[in-house]
This record gives C-alpha cells, sequence and structure tokens, in this order.
C-alpha cells in the first residue's frame, strides 16, 4: 500500500493528527487537499533523512524492524499496559508517515512502511548502518565455486533419480544406501562458518524437502522417482530458480521465527557494502524480532538459529561467509545473485555458469562445480559422474553409450558434443573408442513376428495372389507361414472371413503350434506372455474399446529398432522384406498432431479428428480403413475406402468415397465413424509388389 491510498482511508482526526505533526495547518482545508499537502510534505527532499534524526534510538530500531519485515509486516501486541513506550513509539511512527498500521486478520494488527517510501528508508538506515555493518574484506580461494549450491545438489538429486530411483523403506526414508548413493553426488558449503558433524545431512535435508514442495519428486512403487515437473524447472532462469528456494525458505518454520523473520529485510540494507560484520548483523537481526531484547544479553539458542538460516541462504547462493582472520570478526558477503534477489540489482545470471570442460585421455571429464545444468544434464547421458570434490570427475565407458544410445544418443552426437564444450582436442582414443561403440549399437536386435499359417502352402499361395489380401502379406518364413503386420490383424481376419477362408478366431501360441493346423485356420508364431492360446473374438466390446483381452497382441512400437545410420549389414525385415521401414531413433524430426500422425493401429477420435484425417486423404490421395457404425449403432462393419471429398452441405459432414473392392460410390457420415486408419503410399506399395 503507498501512502497517499493509505490516507485515504483515515479518519479525519487522524489526518488532522498528522498534518499537525508534519507542520501543515488543516484549519478549513478539504479532505482532498488535506491529503495531497500531507504527501506533498513527506515527499520534500530530505525530510525522511530529518525526521529518522529526530527518533531516539529505541524508535530508529522499531523502525528498522518494520522496514525489515517488508510486505510481511511486522506485528506489535499494542493491548498489554506493559508496552506503554512501545505505543508511544509506534504513536510517533505513525504520525510522521513513516510507517502504516493495518489489520490483515480478526484482531490482529500489523505496521508496516508504504511501499512508496521504503527505498527512501533504505538508504537512510544503510549510510546510518554503514559504520557498524561494514568489515574490511577477505578473500578466500573458493569464493566463486561455493555459489549456488543447492541449486546444483538439487539438480544432482533429481537427475540422479531419473536414471536410479531410491528404494523407500517401510517409513518412507531411503534405504542406506540409495541414500549414501545420493550424498556422494551432493556438494557441501566449505571455508564457510563452523560446520557441525550434521552439516551435510542437513543439506540433503534442505535439498530433498525443497524437491519434494516443488513437485520435482514422487514416491511410486516404494521409490523415490523424478518427476516430470523436473523438465520445466531445468528451463527456467536460474533468478526463477533463486527466487523459488526462497520462497521454500519463507514456508519453512525457521523463517517465520521472530529472531529470523527480518534477517532478509536487514540483508537488503548491506547489499552495497562488500562485506560486513557478521556479530553486527546478529544484533541487529535480534534488536529487531523484539523491542525488548538486550543485545548484550542474547542466548545461544536465538544465535543458532539464526545462523543455522544464514548457512541455508549460503546453500542458496545468497551470501558468503568467512571466518575472521587476524582478531576481526566473522564477515559475510552478499553475492552478485543476493544483490540481485534481495535488491533488486542487475545479475546476468547466465554469466554465473560455466560451459567447458576437460576431457582425459583415460576417459575421465573433469568439469567445474558451476558448469551449466543444461549441459551437465546432457553430459551425464553418458558419462557416470564419480567424484565430487573442487571439480566434478565422470567417467565415460561402454556401459554409459549403451545407455546414451538407448536415449537416442549416436557415437557421433557425443563426440560433436565434447568437441562443442571440450577446452582442449577430444583425445583420440577416447573420441575413436565412441564412435567404435555407438557403431556396435543396434547390429543385434529384437523383433517382433506375427505369423499367418495355414494347413498347406497352396492355401498361402492363393491368399499371396489375392488382390485384396496382399497387401497384407510381408513376407513368408516357410511355403505355409506368412509374415503379416500385428497391428493390422484385425482388419486381415475379418478380410479372410469376407473372402471364405473362416480363420481361427483365437491367436495359438508357440504350445498350439506344433500340432498342424486345420484346413482354413491362422496360427500365430512365436509371442510374449505365458504362451497359451487364448480365444479372443474380434467382435468383443473390450477390444474394440480399446481394452484388450489377454489373448490380443502388445500394440506395436513396443520394441526398439535399430536407426538407419548403421554401417554394417544387418539381416532384418528392412533388408529381406519389401516395403518394410525401420524407423530412425534419433528423434528431432518435427511432429504433427498425435491424430495426423501414422497410426499403427485403428484410431479411436472424435469426429472433428477423424474430419481432419479424411481432408489429408483426400489431399494427399491416400486410401483409408474405417468402423462404420450402422443406423442404430448396433453393429458395425470395416470399410476399405478411397476418399472422394467432403460433403458438408446437409447440416452434418459425410465423405463421399469409393468402396474398395467394390468400386461405388458411398456416402458416409463422419459422426458414425468410429475408428479410422489411414493407408499410406509405402504400405500400398508394398501390398502390390
Amino acid at each position: 500500500m503507498i501512502l497517499q491510498d493509505y490516507l485515504a482511508a483515515l479518519p479525519m482526526g487522524d489526518l488532522k493528527s498528522i498534518a499537525v505533526t508534519l507542520g501543515v495547518q488543516p484549519g478549513m482545508i478539504s479532505r482532498a487537499r488535506l491529503i495531497r499537502e500531507i504527501t506533498d510534505q513527506v515527499f520534500e527532499p530530505g525530510y525522511i533523512d530529518q525526521s529518522v534524526d529526530d527518533l531516539n534510538e529505541e524508535a530508529r530500531g522499531i523502525l528498522l524492524a518494520v522496514l525489515s519485515a517488508g510486505d510481511a509486516g511486522r506485528v506489535y501486541d499494542t493491548r498489554k499496559p506493559s508496552n506503554e513506550g512501545l505505543i508511544e513509539h509506534l504513536h510517533g511512527l505513525l504520525n510522521r508517515g513513516l510507517v502504516i498500521g493495518r489489520r490483515p486478520a480478526y484482531r490482529t494488527v500489523d505496521f508496516t512502511v508504504p511501499e512508496d517510501l521504503r527505498d527512501m528508508l533504505i538508504r537512510n538506515f544503510t549510510d546510518r548502518l554503514a559504520g557498524f555493518f561494514q568489515a574490511e574484506a577477505a578473500k578466500s580461494e573458493d569464493d566463486e565455486s561455493r555459489d549456488l549450491t543447492t541449486v546444483r545438489n538439487v539438480f544432482a538429486l533429481v537427475n540422479g533419480l531419473r536414471h536410479n530411483p531410491a528404494r523407500l523403506t517401510d517409513r518412507g526414508l531411503p534405504y542406506k544406501r540409495a541414500l549414501d548413493a545420493m550424498m556422494d553426488r551432493q556438494e557441501a558449503v566449505t571455508n564457510g562458518l563452523p560446520d557441525s558433524e550434521e552439516e551435510t545431512p542437513d543439506q540433503m535435508r534442505f535439498v530433498m524437502d525443497y524437491a519434494q514442495w516443488r513437485g520435482l519428486t514422487r514416491i511410486e512403487d516404494g521409490r523415490l522417482r523424478a518427476d516430470c515437473e523436473f523438465e520445466s524447472w531445468l528451463a527456467q532462469p536460474t533468478t526463477e530458480k533463486l527466487a523459488n528456494l526462497l520462497s521454500f525458505w519463507h514456508a519453512g518454520d525457521r523463517a517465520r521465527s521472530p529472531a529470523v523473520s527480518a534477517l532478509p529485510g536487514i540483508l537488503r540494507l548491506c547489499v552495497g557494502f562488500a562485506q560486513v560484520d557478521l556479530d553486527q548483523i546478529l544484533r541487529c537481526v535480534l534488536t529487531c524480532s523484539s523491542p525488548h531484547v538486550r543485545t548484550d544479553a542474547f542466548s545461544a539458542e536465538e544465535k543458532a538459529e539464526i545462523l543455522a538460516a544464514l548457512r541455508e541462504l549460503e546453500w542458496i547462493g545468497l551470501l558468503r561467509q568467512y571466518d575472521g582472520k587476524n582478531g576481526a570478526g566473522d564477515g559475510l558477503v552478499i553475492t552478485p545473485a543476493g544483490r540481485h534477489v534481495f535488491g533488486g540489482q542487475d545479475w546476468p545470471d547466465e554469466q554465473a555458469w560455466s560451459t567447458q570442460f576437460v576431457v582425459q585421455p583415460t576417459f575421465e571429464i573433469i568439469a567445474p562445480r558451476d558448469l551449466d545444468l543444461r549441459i551437465r544434464e546432457k553430459l551425464e547421458h553418458f558419462a557416470d559422474l564419480e567424484k565430487v570434490d573442487l571439480t566434478l570427475t565422470y567417467r565415460v565407458t561402454r556401459d554409459t553409450i549403451y545407455r546414451a544410445a538407448n536415449a537416442d544418443m549416436s557415437g557421433a552426437d557425443v563426440n560433436s558434443f565434447l568437441a562443442d564444450h571440450s577446452e582442449k582436442d577430444v583425445p583420440q582414443n577416447v573420441a575413436y573408442s565412441i564412435q567404435s561403440w555407438g557403431d556396435a549399437y543396434g547390429q543385434v536386435y529384437f523383433m517382433e513376428t506375427f505369423l499367418l499359417r495355414t494347413a498347406s502352402a497352396e492355401i498361402a499361395s492363393h491368399i499371396k495372389a489375392h488382390g485384396e489380401l496382399a497387401p497384407y502379406i510381408k513376407g513368408e518364413v516357410s511355403p505355409d507361414a506368412l509374415i503379416v503386420e500385428r497391428k493390422t490383424y484385425r482388419e486381415l481376419m475379418d478380410l479372410l472371413q469376407k473372402q471364405g477362408y473362416m480363420p481361427r478366431s483365437g491367436i495359438v501360441g508357440p504350445a498350439g503350434a506344433d500340432s498342424a493346423p486345420n484346413a482354413g485356420q491362422a496360427v500365430q508364431g512365436p509371442r510374449s506372455g505365458n504362451g497359451s492360446g487364448l480365444r479372443t473374438d474380434p467382435k468383443d466390446p473390450r477390444e474394440r474399446s480399446g481394452h484388450p483381452d489377454q489373448g490380443d497382441p502388445p500394440a506395436d512400437g513396443a520394441q526398439p529398432a535399430p536407426p538407419e545410420s548403421e554401417r554394417k549389414p544387418v539381416l532384418g525385415f528392412g533388408d529381406c522384406l519389401p516395403g518394410f521401414q525401420l524407423h530412425k531413433g534419433s528423434g528431432g524430426v518435427e511432429r504433427n498432431a498425435p491424430h495426423i500422425e501414422q497410426a499403427a493401429n485403428m484410431q479411436y477420435l472424435s469426429p472433428g479428428q477423424t474430419e481432419e484425417l479424411l481432408e489429408m486423404a483426400v489431399k494427399n490421395n491416400h486410401r483409408a480403413v474405417v468402423e462404420y457404425y450402422l443406423g442404430n449403432r448396433s453393429r458395425s462393419f470395416l470399410h476399405r475406402i478411397k476418399p472422394i471429398r467432403i460433403e458438408r452441405t446437409r447440416g452434418t459432414p459425410f465423405v463421399e468415397a469409393h468402396r474398395i473392392p467394390e468400386g461405388d460410390v458411398h456416402a458416409f457420415k463422419i459422426a458414425n465413424i468410429r475408428a479410422i486408419r489411414i493407408v499410406y503410399e509405402h504400405e500400398e506399395q508394398a501390398g502390390g509388389s
């Protein structure tokens, strides 16, 4: 609240009292003019400095306590008769317009400084306290590397959980081995205040609590795992990460205590100092916490509470603390990030991070602790963090390159990344080994097969020669065992029935494949599961609604396919079957809307999305397979169509299409199309070859 808004809400009697204190003659002045006269007087050059000089030491202490509380305000109990002196000082501050009183809740009154007066008062107190706070600057060998420790530790914790979720006990705590592995990735603040034996566990607890509070971790199946929210956190600028950490710090129990709530406001006064005397900070904070605190007799518990809060702010990266030397007291320095957070100073946060590391011929990567988090995240795709000290030590192995390849990062990608961020040329033996390991990836791979078995080679040859059935045949294992696509076997089953082949409705597993099938039966080859032949009904509503029975094959795409960039010949489907395509695993291709992409199965879409697909089919001259409801929606049938145009003049959209193989033109109501799959050009070519 600014001063003018506060004055506008005051009774006329209070306005006149302020006017008399400021030397403004209220007389018969109107309320609006009186508010304007008071505001002009308060903002006269030199008024703030003169008013603070006129206060006695106790009143200045109360004003400093209110100022340090910021927007939250400082609550004082003005109902106790023993607080007469406090009430008198607050009344004097109110009459001078330096503070305003608010009632944020029932029977609660807090005092705060008007927003438009804070900067002037901060400058006044900064100049006033400079002689007490400012100390001789001392430097440490490890100044910069200690900044932003908690930001890096949050990354280390959550990114480690992405690769290795931590097992939890019944009480929800990590097992000792998992906790030790998590702690090995954490940094500890050094050269600060005397560390307790529980320093590292305290930091670890702070980081874990923040990650849970921010939603970066979750508990699932008895393990602590990284959450998808980590990606958005990682993309945030450093300033936003710090603001979020400070919000978590304010939400903690310690930050809400009277002895610590004034700490951020006091630190704001120290932004312009090279170094601050820590003892004076403690005395000032304790004085602001209560008007009755004796600065020469504060307890060890109160001091320990403030030191713990300062240590947490140091973890976050807002300040640094040093042991005093040559008889001087302990020192405190506000970091550039702290000056930005506390004082609003400009801070190019991208300059706070390093972007280069060193690759050793021993396959070790030596990186600074302040390595950019996005670079570090990509580095940990293909390297294991072995040691955290003054630097970070990573190691590249065959297994880590294999892990990166499974995440669509080839050996060439790894070498390119290392070349971009290495201070020196990547050693030749390292680059060669990485390329070799990357090239070996995918030379051996597993693929699923789905077989259509026939009682004789003659039946199989008839199916291969049939114009409508031939597009579904992708190859053969033997004269009576044809390879078909798992995703289209239901369409093929309906077409076989339509052509009079009468295929068996069940899928026979490996156990049933040993016995000779009867004529006209379709038998599946090896598949995952328990191997039993489970009956599946293609008209079962559970199947049609996208909830397959146990006999239904798993969705296509569950097994990774080798990349197109492989250099050595591989005897796979892509080499021996016409029209079969291996999907590139490197990613990075721009994606359309999901329903526009080539579907592995029939898609159950909304009428609007179905209309979009049909428009695309008309434009590109594609064919489609649709599952179409009858008028009463009691039954549905598969139709293979070639769309001609979309008709919208009837009030509801229709698609006019040639039916295949009938050849006649039929109008299909788009709202009655339950499922659809576009047949792309390469599928048609494969069927015709």
